[in-house]
């Protein structure tokens, strides 16, 4: 059967999310598909290990769950038997792929015009061996248009997905992270990303209707606010976040225990203007993890055109 590297030329564009839901939707179609992570040739990779567990948990789909070297890579490639994904490390995969004797997919998020010149030039490079490219993390309005300037470079445009918040959203264990914040209830969730980050109301009455606005969240309020505390409470958040550094009530941690499904309570030590500062900047720069975001990811990598990719490989 097939080897697929999942390669990009920069970092941070997108390739686990390309992966995993490319994987799902090949199993989906009937294919028996093996997912894998390439490690950095320089040794020890903690982000490339969390990715390959990530793999693991792919409905369908089997994975090893640990990051593989290069000649693992050749030994899986060499087993055939299914169709294996493999994602490759930020870099023209040139190299990597003639190795494996593998075909590439390229995955982007910069669209601007230099970022598909080097597109265009990698994609000369590769000849054959490129199936095609998948922009991610586009604005929903701009999907056409970059589909067609993709397709003006003569490049096979796969996908055009666009971005989204959970995919975007940090867990409540990287907000404590990046938050310097210690953690004072372990929620169910900690490791799920949230959509939306709440801000208390600043009317009188913060009631529950304000809070329910939102599914999958993270309220902020400073640690003495326990009106607002108690109503994000009762819309079954996943994290509160106790800005000022100080200890809450003990009432208010009693409340939290006793919730089903518990959230999780992070005491951090700046103030509430800080702290949302910190978590705006967090956004886009978080792992793809967790079964939302792979829920998610899945659900989006529907308008991938399998039908491109099979002939591309046929």
């Amino acid at each position: 059967m097939s080897t697929i590297v999942i390669g990009s030329l920069l970092p941070r564009a997108g390739r686990t999310t390309a992966t995993a839901a490319l994987g799902a939707r090949l199993a989906a179609d009937g294919l028996s598909v093996r997912l894998a992570r390439l490690r950095s040739a320089d040794g020890a990779d903690a982000p490339a290990e969390d990715d390959a567990q990530v793999f693991a948990t792919v409905a369908g789909c089997s994975s090893s769950g640990r990051a593989l070297t290069e000649q693992e890579a050749l030994t899986e490639a060499a087993d055939g038997g299914s169709t294996l994904l493999i994602e490759a490390p930020a870099g023209e995969p040139k190299e990597l792929i003639q190795k494996l004797s593998a075909r590439v997919v390229l995955v982007t998020v910069d669209v601007a015009d230099p970022a598909l010149a080097d597109l265009a030039s990698a994609a000369s490079a590769l000849g054959d061996a490129l199936i095609g490219v998948i922009a991610v993390r586009q604005q929903e309005r701009a999907l056409e248009p970059v589909a067609a300037r993709l397709s003006e470079r003569g490049l096979n445009c796969l996908a055009v997905i666009p971005e989204d918040r959970l995919l975007a959203g940090p867990s409540p264990r990287e907000l404590a992270e990046v938050l310097h914040a210690s953690s004072l209830v372990e929620g169910e969730n900690s490791d799920e990303a949230v959509e939306f980050v709440m801000l208390g109301p600043l009317s009188a009455d913060p009631g529950q209707p304000y809070f329910l606005q939102h599914g999958t969240k993270a309220v902020v309020n400073r640690f003495d606010k326990m009106d607002l505390h108690l109503a994000a409470l009762a819309t079954e958040p996943d994290c509160l976040i106790l800005t000022g550094g100080q200890q809450p009530s003990p009432y208010l941690l009693d409340r939290v225990e006793g919730a089903d499904p518990s959230p999780t309570v992070l005491l951090a030590p700046d103030s509430t203007v800080q702290t949302i500062q910190v978590v705006d900047e967090l956004y886009g720069k978080t792992r793809f993890a967790g079964r939302r975001k792979l829920v998610r990811a899945i659900e989006l990598f529907e308008r991938l055109d399998l039908t491109k990719l099979s002939e591309s490989l046929s």
